[in-house]
Parts: C-alpha cells; sequence; structure tokens
C-alpha cells in the first residue's frame, strides 16, 4: 500500500512518484487516497526508487521519526518494552507494508538480522537494504534514547562515506545483507513503551496480516510445488494446475487477480534454487541450468545476468571465494 502520507512525504523530498511510477513500468498514477501495487510492482518501484535517491535522501528517508507515523508496524514496535520485542514485532507485520522479510537468528551472545525478499531467492536491491538497515537502527535509538551500535554490517553494495559513518561500525562487502548487535544490547528497556497502545493496535494489525496472508496462499502453493519440481523438469502449468486442483485458465487468471504471471512465478523460483546450486561445487554450470529447467546455458545466463547483473561465473566465483573454508 502507497499511503497519501508516503506520498506527501515523497513529494516533500523533492521525488516526484508518478515519474517514478513510469520509470519503474507501472501503469499507475498517483492520484486516489492509497495505491495498491502488486508485489512485482513493489520491487520495481525499489529498483526505480534506487536510481533516483542519493545518500543524503536515504539517510533522511531512514529515520522512523518520518516513517512511523504512517507505517502502523513501526508503531507496533515502538510500544514494545525491548529492542528484542521490538524487532520481533517489526518482523511479524513487516508484510502490512510490503513484500519484505525482516529473519531474526539468535545466537548465544548476538542477533544476526537478514533482510529478504518474500518469494525472492535474489537480494533485494541497495535502496531497499540500506533503508531497512537504517530503519532498524532508527527504531533501536530512538526506542532506547541510546545509540545502539551494531557489531556488523554487510551486503553485496558499497555503502558510501555518509551511511557508513550513520551505521557506527565499518560496514562490510558480504554475499549477503547482515545486521547483528549484542543480545545484551537488544535487551535494553524501550522508553517508548506503552502496552495500552499495543492492545488498541494488535487486533488490527492482526486482522490485516490475515487478510494478507489469505491472499497470497496461491502464490505461495505455486512456489512451493515450483521448487519441488523444478529441479525433475516437471513445472509445465498444466502440471501444476493438476496438482492444485485448478484447470490452466483458471490458474492463470488467479495469478493474473494477484498481480502476477506463471512465467514470473517460475523465474521467482529459479531465482530461489539458483544460490544454493551455485554453493555447491561439484556441480558445473551448464548441470546447473539444467536443473533450473532452461533449455540451454545461454538462456540461463541472460536470465541470470536480469537478476544480479552479473554473469553466473563471476558471481560464483565470488561466492566461492567468500564462503568459509570447511
Amino acid at each position: 500500500m502507497v499511503s497519501e502520507q508516503f506520498q506527501a512525504f515523497m513529494q516533500q523530498k523533492g521525488v516526484d512518484l508518478n515519474s517514478t511510477l513510469e520509470a519503474a513500468g507501472i501503469n499507475q498514477v498517483i492520484w486516489q487516497e492509497q495505491l495498491e501495487l502488486s508485489d512485482n510492482d513493489y520491487w520495481r518501484l525499489m529498483d526505480a526508487l534506487d536510481n533516483v535517491f542519493t545518500d543524503d535522501l536515504l539517510l533522511q528517508f531512514a529515520d522512523i521519526h518520518h516513517l512511523g507515523a504512517f507505517m502502523p508496524a513501526f508503531f507496533a514496535a515502538l510500544s514494545a518494552k525491548t529492542g528484542q520485542q521490538a524487532l520481533e514485532r517489526l518482523a511479524t507485520y513487516k508484510s502490512l507494508i510490503g513484500p519484505v522479510e525482516l529473519v531474526i537468528t539468535p545466537h548465544e551472545d548476538l542477533i544476526d538480522i537478514t533482510i529478504r525478499g518474500q518469494h525472492l531467492g535474489v537480494e533485494p536491491p541497495r535502496f531497499t537494504i540500506m533503508t531497512e538497515q537504517l530503519l532498524v537502527l532508527s527504531l533501536l535509538h530512538v526506542g532506547t534514547g541510546r545509540a545502539v551500535t551494531p557489531t556488523l554490517v554487510g551486503s553485496r553494495y558499497p555503502y558510501g562515506r555518509q551511511i557508513s559513518a550513520a551505521m557506527g561500525v565499518q560496514p562490510q562487502l558480504l554475499t549477503e545483507n547482515r545486521l547483528q548487535f549484542r543480545a545484551a544490547d537488544l535487551a535494553q528497556a524501550f522508553l517508548s513503551a506503552n502496552n495500552v497502545m499495543w492492545t488498541y493496535l494488535q487486533p488490527e494489525l492482526d486482522r490485516q496480516k490475515l487478510a494478507i496472508e489469505r491472499e497470497k496462499s496461491l502464490t505461495d502453493n505455486v512456489q512451493a510445488l515450483l521448487l519441488k519440481r523444478i529441479p525433475s523438469g516437471h513445472f509445465a502449468i498444466d502440471d501444476i494446475a493438476a496438482a492444485l486442483n485448478l484447470s490452466k485458465r483458471t490458474l492463470q487468471r488467479n495469478l493474473s487477480t494477484l498481480g502476477t504471471t506463471f512465467n514470473q512465478e517460475v523465474q521467482a523460483a529459479r531465482k530461489t534454487l539458483v544460490v544454493p546450486l551455485m554453493k555447491t561445487p561439484a556441480l558445473s554450470l551448464i548441470e546447473i541450468s539444467y536443473l533450473l529447467g532452461y533449455a540451454d546455458p545461454e538462456s540461463f545466463s541472460r536470465s541470470f545476468k536480469k537478476w544480479y547483473q552479473q554473469s553466473p561465473s563471476a558471481f560464483r566465483s565470488r561466492l566461492l571465494a567468500d564462503s568459509p573454508a570447511p
């Protein structure tokens, strides 16, 4: 959902959202109170914003004071008792903001946070990664009333001088984005804790989340089937439709209603599968291309360059070089 308040914020910062939508290939115009985007449109918009946002503007955008007022998930997080509870609430209700997942992985003394795109096996664009990581820092700073410095920050994107300074620690170049904190730092009490506000917020947030999950159940089922069937080669639309007890035409129509197509779902599933396959040295790139259901390695290479803006061989060399030794 692109809210009216979000549109006003973008206008205030000098970003022409209509031009950005046009650049993203989204055939919609901002004029109504709230604009709904499909997941695919959302990611195209993120890519377009990546091209128009300077780092200075990105830092302003990633201030929770600006976004918390019209993004309920941040409101819910600020009313939590501790930083860890705030991040858990944010992860729970992130889908109300967009198709982005906040994956929290606790260790003994440390907690890792990774930003992922729902139904995508690729790293979200730089704009999304930088914004989400900075928003987490802003959330913790506002909630605790003090700067909470991460022990590790990194992604496959360059951070730039301004963003690096805002992170409080020198970012690293990694194959997957990571934001890591000491568990003790996230156990600090939130000054903004508000149980009364949470009592009012939770039922409505749960209702909205359930509505989104119901809507996405079809694409989730299609993805689950594709992930199982693509390596075997039995993933034609007729095969998937039959497994779902739907006709081919009904499946196409229902996917269209959700703003996607069967071919787009196939590509999303291939993206999910490709990195784990790339991490297996015993598999050649030719073998990987066939396991992903491509008729020839050239078709695989063209798709891969669209996903990662580099060749499969270059990506794999860097991936294996960054992997820890056994």
